[in-house]
Order: structure tokens, then C-alpha cells, then sequence
């Protein structure tokens, strides 16, 4: 027996791989990542550094744009040093020698490590102390700044009124230049602080740029002089010795994981892991739907062509069944391993730092306790789904027949999609705990759940539930296989015959 299933799963699986259509389609998501990565690299604007003259006629607000840009341009460099570590270095080997740098990469976003970064040198400092921690020899590419602060051209100190606005026409129309760290640069923003400039608003600041890209930052621009208004209102209430310390306070605040070790605190990677099993359940959407209707097809040409009637003359229903399913899975986790090397392959020549970091939070989140549990999920699903295609491919004996009972269930089966952002926003929530325990959607929505750490009891539960789901619906599915195995009358179809015997019958 397990022989023939062998053989017919074997036959089904070349069958499938072998198709065009297979074939195309495989290829087809790959070319599809690309374009989507590639396309706006290649056509859309590239990325360059907003030059930034200030003309502050209160001598009060230059110096905190300046220090609010350079602490910008800290902080995106420090993430990026933080994703490059992840990926590249023993961070528990790095924690336990240099604790102050590992508790920079942990926690890139604080203001307390941005400051520590920019006071120690930045990331040629970091990239030192780093490297007898690095697993691999991938150069570590320093992001360009963002935004930058040009000293202010001695003719825009000068002007007044209309002066000001001309002479910016010609600085960002390229006809002038400034000096950034002794090179000339084309500026692309002029912000003038004229004196009178206060809280009330009576005065506004001016932001001259034609750049649409520098455009965006002018609400950077406005947080950083609101705050720097009311800095200056509270700095007249303080005595001169406590006014830095009391207006650049950080607040300690750690995140901590309650299912973690005492005291862990969510590193980048962990983050980022708790969505990668959201990625597995649409994959397993897809993939269901992609391979199943390749099993319904080939369950309606071999009734068509009446090879079935073949195939039942050396194998039962049973068998002839379980071989078709495990056909589909094996193609299904074909078409899994394929688009996720490509994936990888492309995004690889895009940015090694971002797979090297992507693999970081698969280990983060694919553990000794929950990958069997993802597993059982996954397979489950194109289990449920796969039998419920062949179901239909088997109670009907056309194309036509099996679009009319088509349509429903997969309107049936896309109905998670749905609901997918409020299972995210609430993955343990009441909506989300009883939605996990419709059977056909438990594999689907527990793999969103998966990495929000539902009650151990759910999971078990749940999977007991849905191995019990499987099995039954296989057995059903098995029975109606069997009933429907050697039909091949195509007189009328199976909605028009099943709404005639349901028809009164008109009286002579």
C-alpha cells in the first residue's frame, strides 16, 4: 500500500513541477520582489544630503538645529551599526567585554546612547571596539547623512528683506554655492530666523527650498525650533548650572518581555522576528491556493480523459487519494523552498546587511519550542485546503462545474485575510482568541499568533484541534473521493442536477 502512494504521489509531483504554468508561476514572485525593490531604486530619486544654511538673525536657535541634525544623522548611523552587529557579531561575547557599546547597539533610539555615540567618535570608534566580535568579514557601509548644516555664506548674513529671498532663488537654482567641511556644496534649504521670532507666532520663520525631497524635512525643522522655543521660555526659570542637565533629561525606560529572561529587553532582531511567522501565513495562503488549483485540475482532466479509471484499477480511492495530497504538499513545499532562496538571493545583492539581519530574527523566533508548532500549522493548512479543492475537483466533472462551487470556498477561505490587522494590533485579545478556534482558519491565524506568546494551553490545544480537523476532513473528503471517484457523465452539471432533483415538479 504505501508503496502505490509512493508512486502515485511521486507521478503527481513530477506532473505538477512539470507544467509551464508550475513553472511560470514559480518564477513569477521572485521577478515580482525584484521589481518591486528594483524599480524604485532604479527610477525613483536617489538618495543625497539636504543642505542646510541657517540664517539666524536672534543668534539663539542656529545652534540647536545644528545639534538636532547632528543627532539625527547619530542616530540613523547607529541603527544602521545596530542592524550590521546583529547580523555580524557575537553581541553576548561583545555584553559581556564592552557593556556600554553593547547597550548602545541594544538600544539605538535612546537619547542617552545617541549622545554616548556622537561623545565617543561615532561609528569609526564603535567599528574598532567591534571588530574582535565579528563573525564574518562584511564591510560595514556607513549610511550618508541625511541632513546636513552648511556655515552661512557670508552675502545671506548681510541681506535684508527682498535681498533675502533673491539671493536664495540663486543658492537653490545652483548658482551660488556654500562650503560644507571645506567642500562646495549646492544648497537645497535656507531657513532665516528673523529677529522678533518668539512663541507667539506673530514672526514666522522662513523655509526656503524648491527640492521636494528637502521639502519633507521642514517638519523636522518646526519640531526642532518649537522645542527650542520653549527650551529658551524654561531656561529663563532655571539657574545657569542645572539648565543643560534639567532640559536634555532621558528617561530610562526598558522594555522588557515578560515570557524573556528576567530583565531581557527586545533587541532589533526580536522585533523584527515577531513577524516573520505573519509572513509564513500569507505564504501559506498563497501557496494553498496556487497548488490546490493545480490539484483540482488534474483531478478533472483524469476524470475527463478517465485515466482515473486507470489509476483505480491498480490503487484504492484511499490511496489514489493520499497520493494526490501528498503530491501537492511536496509540490507546495517546493514552491515554499524556491521563493524563499530567491528571496534571499535578491535581497542579498540588494543589501547583505538586511538578510544577514533577516536570519538573525529567523533564529529569533523559529526556536526548539515553536518550530514544530510552525510546522504543524503549516502543514496542516495545505492539508485542509488541498482536500478541500479535491473535494470539489471530485464531485464535479467539468471546468465550469468546478468554478460554480469554486468561487464560495475561496471567497470562504480568503476571509482571514480580512482580518489579519486586527489579529496584529490584538494577537491575544478576545477577537483573536475565537477566531483561533475555527478550525479551517486555526493554522492561518495561530501563525500570526505564534510570536505574541498566546496561553501555552491555546497552543496545544489549538494544534490538537487542528490535527483533529485534518484528519476528519480528510476522512470525509477520503468518503467522497471514493463515491465520486468513476463518475465522468457530463450530461448536465452537478449544480443543475443537484438544483433539479430540489425543483417542483410542474403538473401536466
Amino acid at each position: 500500500m504505501i508503496r502505490r502512494v509512493l508512486l502515485i504521489a511521486r507521478q503527481e509531483f513530477l506532473k505538477y513541477v512539470s507544467r509551464r504554468g508550475f513553472i511560470f508561476s514559480l518564477l513569477l514572485m521572485p521577478a515580482i520582489f525584484s521589481l518591486s525593490i528594483g524599480v524604485p531604486i532604479l527610477l525613483g530619486p536617489h538618495p543625497k544630503t539636504n543642505v542646510v544654511v541657517v540664517v539666524d538673525r536672534t543668534g539663539l536657535y542656529a545652534a540647536a538645529i545644528e545639534t538636532a541634525v547632528a543627532r539625527e544623522n547619530a542616530q540613523a548611523e547607529l541603527t544602521a551599526l545596530a542592524a550590521y552587529a546583529t547580523g555580524h557579531a557575537d553581541m553576548a561575547a561583545l555584553g559581556r567585554a564592552d557593556p556600554a557599546l553593547a547597550a548602545m547597539l541594544r538600544e539605538p533610539d535612546r537619547l542617552t546612547e545617541i549622545k554616548m555615540f556622537q561623545a565617543h567618535g561615532g561609528s569609526r570608534h564603535a567599528l574598532e571596539a567591534l571588530s574582535p566580535f565579528l563573525r564574518s568579514h562584511v564591510p560595514f557601509i556607513r549610511p550618508m547623512s541625511h541632513i546636513a548644516v552648511a556655515p552661512t555664506p557670508p552675502d545671506l548674513t548681510q541681506a535684508n528683506g527682498a535681498e533675502v529671498t533673491a539671493l536664495a532663488r540663486t543658492y537653490l537654482a545652483g548658482r551660488r554655492e556654500a562650503r560644507l567641511a571645506g567642500t562646495p556644496q549646492i544648497v537645497s534649504t535656507i531657513i532665516v530666523i528673523p529677529k522678533g521670532f518668539a512663541a507667539d507666532g506673530a514672526i514666522p520663520a522662513q523655509y526656503f527650498s524648491a527640492d521636494t525631497a528637502a521639502q519633507g524635512d521642514a517638519d523636522f525643522v518646526r519640531r526642532v525650533l518649537a522645542d527650542a522655543l520653549s527650551l529658551h521660555e524654561l531656561q529663563q526659570f532655571l539657574p545657569p548650572h542645572s539648565r543643560t542637565a534639567s532640559l536634555e533629561a532621558d528617561a530610562n525606560l526598558q522594555v522588557i518581555d515578560p515570557t524573556q529572561a528576567a530583565g531581557a529587553r527586545l533587541s532589533a532582531a526580536e522585533r523584527l522576528g515577531q513577524f516573520v511567522p505573519v509572513g509564513l501565513a500569507v505564504l501559506l495562503f498563497v501557496v494553498c491556493f496556487f497548488n490546490s488549483a493545480l490539484l483540482l485540475q488534474s483531478v478533472l482532466e483524469e476524470k475527463t480523459t478517465r485515466m482515473i479509471e486507470v489509476l483505480a484499477s491498480c490503487a484504492s480511492p484511499t490511496e489514489i487519494m493520499t497520493g494526490k495530497l501528498l503530491g501537492v504538499c511536496a509540490t507546495a513545499l517546493l514552491t515554499v523552498a524556491v521563493w524563499i532562496g530567491a528571496l534571499f538571493v535578491i535581497g542579498s545583492f540588494f543589501s547583505q546587511s538586511t538578510v544577514s539581519f533577516v536570519i538573525a530574527s529567523l533564529g529569533q523566533v523559529a526556536t526548539f519550542e515553536t518550530l514544530p508548532l510552525i510546522l504543524l500549522y503549516f502543514l496542516c493548512g495545505i492539508l485542509i485546503y488541498s482536500a478541500i479543492f479535491l473535494g470539489i475537483g471530485a464531485v464535479t466533472n467539468s471546468l465550469p462545474d468546478a468554478q460554480a462551487l469554486l468561487g464560495p470556498a475561496s471567497l470562504i477561505i480568503v476571509l482571514p485575510m480580512l482580518f489579519l490587522r486586527v489579529i496584529i494590533a490584538n494577537p491575544n485579545g478576545t477577537f483573536a482568541t475565537v477566531v483561533s478556534w475555527i478550525p479551517i482558519y486555526t493554522p492561518f491565524f495561530m501563525l500570526v499568533r505564534l510570536p505574541f506568546h498566546p496561553p501555552a494551553t491555546q497552543l496545544w490545544l489549538t494544534a490538537l484541534c487542528v490535527v483533529a480537523t485534518t484528519l476528519l476532513l480528510l476522512r470525509q473528503i477520503g468518503q467522497l473521493f471514493a463515491r465520486n471517484l468513476l463518475s465522468t457523465t457530463s450530461s448536465a452539471g452537478f449544480l443543475t442536477k443537484w438544483m433539479s432533483r430540489r425543483s417542483p415538479r410542474q403538473s401536466p
